[in-house]
């Protein structure tokens, strides 16, 4: 079994045992956003975002694209919106879930190029958008920091939709993470099945 087969069955045991949602803090030069992450819906886009928020990735980005009564954009390092790459360091499937909407302002969900290019930036919407529904993972919602984006969506922009003062995402709190949670888990199964595997070997070698 080569190391690809390994990571993908880990994965999958993973997030069969991801039962919660996760909640993280982002905070901004404007203030602060708290968001909820769909994690058993959306596994890889919410891991994605998750890790990338634990090891610093994000950290000191610019939302490089606002535009009013639509979306606030980030999550690339370079400021460019060319940008980013996933935990993985290549694109990820989408993970389109058809009972979630973009239909309301505080929708957290990934931006992408099209058709399974998801890496590392993301959107928050300022309003529904329901026509971007299944072309983007919806992995998120707001759950307070109404205050920042109202803040946030005031700013002025140009021609490029690039806001005139720098919009900085300049660090992240982590409060939930189920993934870390499954892992332990994970773990801990493939220490019991090696154990019981050592003593049934053991017990091979006793004479009767």
């Amino acid at each position: 079994m080569c190391h690809l087969d390994i990571f993908l069955i880990g994965s999958f045991f993973r997030y069969a045992r991801v039962n919660k949602n996760g909640y993280v803090r982002i905070l901004t030069n404007y203030g602060a956003i708290n968001l909820e992450l769909f994690c058993k819906d959306a596994p890889r886009a919410c891991e994605n975002f998750i890790k990338h928020c634990k090891n610093g990735y994000y950290n000191n980005t610019k939302f490089h694209r606002i535009i009013r009564n639509f979306i606030m954009q980030g999550g690339d390092p370079t400021g460019t919106g060319k940008g980013g790459d996933s935990i993985w360091g290549k694109p990820f499937k989408d993970e389109i879930i058809s009972s979630f909407s973009h239909d309301q302002r505080g929708i957290l969900s990934m931006a992408n190029q099209g058709t399974d290019t998801n890496k590392s930036q993301f959107f928050i919407t300022f309003r529904s958008c329901s026509y971007l529904d299944g072309k983007h993972t919806i992995f998120g919602r707001v759950v307070g920091g109404t205050g920042t984006l109202n803040a946030i969506e005031k700013i002025e922009t140009d021609e490029s939709s690039r806001p005139i003062a720098n919009v900085i995402f300049v660090n992240a709190e982590i409060f939930v993470d189920p993934f870390e949670e499954a892992e332990i888990a994970v773990e801990k199964e493939r220490e019991n099945i090696r154990l019981a595997k050592t003593n049934q070997e053991n017990g091979k070698n006793f004479i009767f």
